[in-house]
């Protein structure tokens, strides 16, 4: 599939761009939910160990 014909208005292409459009923004999503979910499991770790070292 050609540029031209992939950035035409005619037949399926805007669905076609519509498609990959919703595919980075879910693999987006994704990897900001990924970021968030280790930047909590870190931040509960470092948490923890701080608790380790100041307990008796």
């Amino acid at each position: 599939m050609s540029w031209e014909a992939l950035f035409s208005l005619q037949g399926h292409s805007p669905y076609l761009l519509g498609a990959y459009g919703v595919t980075l923004a879910l693999i987006g999503l994704e990897a900001l939910v990924l970021w968030r979910r280790s930047r909590v499991r870190r931040a509960a770790q470092v948490a923890a160990s701080r608790a380790d070292r100041t307990a008796p």
